[in-house]
């Protein structure tokens, strides 16, 4: 029997492979459970294994992960004589051995390989969830671990982890190893802020002519080493947000239809257009330019690239 599991969300992902692992009594600790990568794993040793029969137990499970020669890349990792052998085997299969094809990504649906695996597997595709249900998604893990989590803590954690289900489930495991009742200062204890939420602090430091605060932030982040031009940019696309969240705020959109016109997540629009609340249209623009002559001139060498960040910082404060 053959599957194939694949998208961009891992949790679930895993979650199938488990599933699947338990319907057939595969565990990950027993000769009957394999996990081949074909980059250093010839498929002749993936193929005889499929080949061999399981060891009192009714199926055996082989796991092939990373498998470039379904994807577009140009990597060759699989002869083509190997890539007929797979073929073969994969429409007369084993029906004792489960083959799993496990991949975070996408396939090269071109390829003669992706057709046969279409006609002849399982396919599961594990796409990314919308915001609403990754919430609600998130507050069911958290029930299920015996806690609660007050609604402001949950907006901060996901505002943290994005909507990778992945790192939330890391979190979520952490938190609740915690405490029981998750607020609001036990997610900003534990989980760490993203650098995008340190720079939209800066930014409003900036904006507020806060030169205590912005100074201390500035400190923070080169003291992590990033990159003086990636946090330029940076200032840039959280201003660029500010202004256009206020724009089109003023034009009687609301938060949903601004998430969609902009392409910001959803849960951000909110802080964001609270933020801007504080600010002028013209000073967020003016900033704009003034980040946009810094740029010019770091990259025609007229000024160092940290002592022009921190000049403009000065300045700004």
């Amino acid at each position: 029997m053959n599957f194939v599991i694949y998208g961009d969300e891992r949790l679930l992902m895993d979650d199938k492979l488990k599933e699947l692992k338990e319907r057939y009594h595969c565990s990950t600790d027993d000769m009957n459970y394999s996990v081949y990568d074909p980059s250093e794993n010839s498929m002749s040793m993936i193929l005889e294994d499929l080949r061999t029969l399981p060891f009192l137990t009714d199926y055996k499970m082989v796991v092939i992960t990373h498998p470039l020669f379904l994807t577009s890349s140009k990597q060759k990792e699989v002869s083509e004589q190997d890539l007929k052998a797979f073929m073969d085997y994969i429409e007369q299969d084993n029906p004792t051995s489960i083959l799993v094809i496990f991949h975070e990504g996408t396939f090269d649906e071109r390829r003669k390989v992706m057709k046969s695996l279409r006609k002849h597997a399982q396919v599961f595709q594990m796409e990314k969830m919308d915001s609403h249900s990754v919430y609600k998604v998130t507050r069911e893990m958290i029930m299920q671990k015996g806690s609660k989590i007050d609604n402001d803590a949950l907006n901060l954690l996901l505002s943290r982890t994005g909507d990778n289900l992945f790192e939330i489930s890391h979190q979520v495991e952490k938190l609740t190893l915690y405490t029981q009742h998750i607020r609001m200062e036990d997610v900003d204890a534990l989980v760490a802020a993203p650098l995008e939420e340190n720079v939209f602090a800066l930014t409003n430091a900036i904006l507020a002519h806060d030169m205590a605060k912005t100074m201390g932030i500035y400190k923070d982040l080169m003291v992590t080493n990033h990159e003086p031009i990636a946090l330029i940019a940076l200032i840039a696309t959280s201003l660029r947000h500010l202004y256009e969240v206020k724009l089109l705020s003023r034009k009687g959109y609301n938060d949903r239809e601004i998430a969609k016109m902009t392409g910001i997540n959803p849960r951000a629009i909110y802080p964001i257009r609270k933020n801007g609340e504080k600010f002028e249209i013209n000073e967020l623009l003016a900033k704009l330019n003034e980040l946009s002559q810094l740029d010019v001139k770091i990259k025609t060498g007229l000024i160092d690239k940290q002592r022009g960040l921190e000049l403009f910082l000065l300045h700004m404060g």
